[in-house]
């Protein structure tokens, strides 16, 4: 008999399909409007959905850390969906895709980080990803402070 899925199992497995959906939505953007400098957001992201599954440590960690990089990916498309030209974005709006951008890049070490190793090397390595985690956190919790405010400014116009 097959071992049942954990509930964080459960969780990855369900976030993966939100974020593939996500991806998909910002690549026919991106296609349709020739939105530049998205790109990497992109790619990054179809690579660590390539992770998510078969993470072995901090599974929990990794689970939201990908919930709340869904609800920006899904925030940065209503940011274009709901601008006048759909391609231009004030500058403001540009450094904080950036910003977002390097932090989906430090979610991807960490993540790939969990994948596997010896636990001799996860321990040397703790304090390093430690680290990396609580950038990670502060970056996402930028994003989701500026993008919530421009989403309710574009809303109220």
């Amino acid at each position: 008999m097959p071992r049942q899925q954990t509930i964080i199992e459960v969780r990855l497995k369900n976030i993966s399909k939100c974020v593939t959906i996500t991806v998909n939505t910002l690549d026919v953007l991106v296609n349709t409007l020739k939105i530049p400098g998205l790109e990497a957001m992109i790619n990054t992201t179809q690579s660590l959905l390539k992770f998510i599954q078969t993470i072995k440590q901090d599974k929990t960690e990794c689970a939201e850390l990908m919930e709340q990089t869904h609800n920006i990916l899904n925030a940065i498309i209503g940011v274009y969906v709901k601008s006048d030209t759909g391609i231009e974005l004030p500058p403001s709006t540009l450094h904080e895709i950036a910003n977002f951008t390097q932090t989906l890049h430090k979610i991807h070490t960490f993540i790939e980080a969990q994948q596997s190793g010896s636990k001799v090397k996860k321990f040397f390595r703790k304090g390093e990803l430690g680290g990396l985690l609580k950038d990670c956190k502060t970056g996402l919790q930028d994003g989701i402070k500026f993008f919530q405010v421009n989403t309710l400014h574009i809303q109220a116009d």
